[in-house]
């Protein structure tokens, strides 16, 4: 898949699997929903608006069908986190890869709180003790890093794509 969605379905449907073959674990390394979060970031920053609103509800709603959450549960959360991050596209474009790491950490832990608000609306269990704190400020951390990854790795792919499609014309 050459295209930008495409890359955002196929990171989308990456993290899917992650999460699904990998080992249930919960909190900071639940890996799987870590790495949706950075996959939101990137997305929100590469796609055009109405393309995001369909990718969001897309793999949002995907999401909640196969991991049996309540319809609409990771639609929402990954919607309120793509539109805080393409409200900011002009900064985050424009930041250093400093500001991009805080920038992305900082969407990250939103990412990670409103997922487990409703989580445990979800499931009428309201423990938000120290330990899941720590956790929220570290898979906030993971997931501000693997987007700022995510991202270089995405834009080498739009230059490697470019050059191929130049190559041929010339």
């Amino acid at each position: 898949m050459n295209s930008t969605l495409g890359r955002c379905l196929a990171l989308g449907l990456g993290a899917w699997l992650i999460r699904a073959a990998g080992p249930d674990w919960y909190g900071v390394a639940a890996l799987g929903t870590n790495l949706l979060g950075a996959v939101v970031i990137q997305a929100s920053l590469a796609l055009s608006g109405p393309t995001l609103f369909f990718w969001v509800v897309g793999v949002g709603l995907f999401w909640d069908f196969a991991t049996f959450s309540a319809l609409g549960h990771h639609a929402l959360v990954m919607g309120v986190v793509a539109l805080l991050v393409r409200t900011q596209k002009g900064w985050w474009v424009g930041a250093s890869w400093g500001e991009q790491i805080v920038g992305s950490i900082l969407a990250g832990v939103g990412f990670f709180a409103w997922d487990r608000f409703l989580h445990c609306w979800e499931v009428r269990a309201w423990a938000w003790p120290f330990s899941l704190s720590v956790a929220l400020v570290l898979a906030g951390t993971m997931n501000g890093l693997v987007s700022v990854l995510l991202g270089y790795w995405m834009k080498t792919q739009q230059v490697r794509v470019g050059a191929r499609r130049t190559g041929r014309r010339g």
